[in-house]
């Protein structure tokens, strides 16, 4: 049974259910082994009907992307984190504070005299 978690969301002009809970569990399908989740997963969200790919996140975490993806050059770890971003949002809207102006020249002060080349080649090391 699922169940819900956070309030609808509007993607790609259709109107869906995010933050919701479906169960599922591991089934052989074939010589194969597979998932099997409960059937409103697919029906409010049909992305999942077709090819998916999972990414193993953390020990016990797994992600699953749809292969058609919704957002062109989609990451499926930034989707995922702009999706509890927003959950967040919506659920504790009273933690959302704007930049104060103090803030604002605060960091003009810290950033003055900086150039930054958003094509510069970054390299393949990790830079934190």
């Amino acid at each position: 049974m699922a169940t819900l978690k956070s309030s609808k969301s509007l993607a790609g002009g259709r109107v869906r259910t995010v933050g919701v809970e479906y169960r599922g569990k591991q089934t052989r399908t074939g010589n194969s082994l597979g998932f099997r989740f409960e059937g409103a997963l697919f029906k409010s969200h049909p992305e999942f009907n077709g090819e998916v790919r999972a990414h193993v996140i953390a020990p016990g975490q797994m992600l699953v992307s749809a292969m058609t993806p919704i957002y062109e050059e989609s990451d499926p770890v930034l989707d995922a984190f702009l999706a509890f971003l927003a959950k967040d949002m919506e659920d504790h809207p009273e933690q959302i504070k704007p930049l104060s102006a103090d803030l604002m020249e605060r960091i003009e002060r810290l950033t003055q005299g900086i150039t930054v080349d958003p094509d510069e080649d970054l390299g393949d090391e990790a830079l934190l």
